[in-house]
């Protein structure tokens, strides 16, 4: 036929036309690439929410305690029942004379960003005692 041309395989290809073979494959790996990162900031805020829950948690049950021992060694009950509850204590105030405590902890969020240099954090705090 005119205005095709031969190869070597014996199959013909129109002159001046190109094949779309292989076009969406670009498209199919930016959708991906969107996916993924999709999944990955899914993953990271849902890591992020679980440790403010264990943050809030500990400081809870730490102020609690606190209260409860309502000694000078309060503070050093605080640390243990966060530290079994995967937090650090970052300020613990106890107030015997009140009947009230205030802890703020700190849980690892299990990610680190290069250039802040360790793990993030996640804070949480509690109050407890007497009402007013």
């Amino acid at each position: 036929m005119p205005g095709e041309v031969g190869t070597a395989t014996g199959i013909s290809h129109h002159a001046g036309l190109s094949s779309d073979a292989g076009s969406s494959t670009v498209p199919a790996v930016g959708i991906a690439a969107v996916a993924v990162a999709l999944a990955l900031m899914v993953g990271v805020i849902a890591q992020g929410m679980s440790a403010r829950v264990r943050a809030d948690t500990a400081a809870d049950l730490a102020a609690l305690a606190v209260v409860q021992a309502a000694g000078t060694d309060a503070c050093e009950v605080a640390e243990e029942v966060a530290r079994r509850n995967g937090a650090t204590v970052d300020e613990c105030i106890s107030r015997p004379d009140l009947g009230r405590s205030s802890v703020t902890v700190e849980v690892p969020l299990g990610i680190s960003i290069a250039g802040l240099g360790g793990d993030l954090t996640v804070k949480g705090g509690a109050v407890a005692g007497r009402a007013e």
